[in-house]
């Protein structure tokens, strides 16, 4: 029997994708939505977040199973202009928990992390948060708690020739699964339901 993780294809986002990513945010349940954004958010807040990330210049990763998105991983630089420190965050959805997905998220986002000469990789978490900290542990993070958050840092080697042609070559292969993917799925990825500017999620 093939394990878990063979049923998901870990990749990079596209623009065109934006629906999956939100797609995939309003499916989180409560706790899993506070766990991720710190406090309760509701549907408009994350309608509008998945619009907004791929343009800010994040760098999102998901999990997909054909041309849906299950769990999603993001590298955030921490100021505008970009320097050598970046936020990484993590949703899985319940669901899908337990496959591993994390770990084969994380290993994309350092490598995307190194690539960009971000040397210091920071994540926050809320206390409870018990198995984000142990993702971040298994890779070398170190957290403090501090006002029912955990805070981590993670080190990153410099870029190298390998890192650079994984990147590049995964990007290839990447694109050339969502292209398929929304073949199958009958053409471009479906638009998300907007959400009316009333709706309280």
């Amino acid at each position: 029997m093939n394990p878990p993780l063979s049923r998901y294809r870990i990749r990079k986002l596209w623009p065109l994708e934006t629906g999956a990513f939100r797609r995939h945010l309003l499916r989180l349940d409560p706790e899993t939505r506070q766990f991720r954004f710190g406090s309760a958010v509701n549907d408009n807040f994350l309608d509008a977040y998945a619009d907004s990330a791929p343009r800010m210049g994040t760098v999102i990763y998901g999990a997909f199973i054909g041309s849906e998105m299950y769990a999603s991983a993001e590298l955030r630089s921490l100021h505008p202009l970009g320097d050598e420190m970046a936020e990484a965050a993590f949703v899985v959805e319940s669901a899908h928990r337990h496959q591993g997905l994390g770990s084969a998220l994380m290993d994309r986002i350092i490598t995307a992390a190194q690539n960009r000469g971000i040397h210091q990789l920071h994540m926050i978490c809320a206390r409870a948060n018990q198995p984000m900290q142990r993702l971040g542990e298994k890779f070398g993070a170190q957290f403090t708690i501090d006002h029912g958050e955990a805070l981590g840092e993670i080190e990153t080697e410099p870029a190298t020739p390998l890192t650079l042609l994984d990147e590049a070559m995964h990007d290839t292969t990447d694109f050339v699964t969502a292209v398929l993917d929304w073949s199958v799925s009958g053409g471009a990825p479906p638009p998300a339901p907007r959400r009316s500017p009333h709706h309280r999620g």
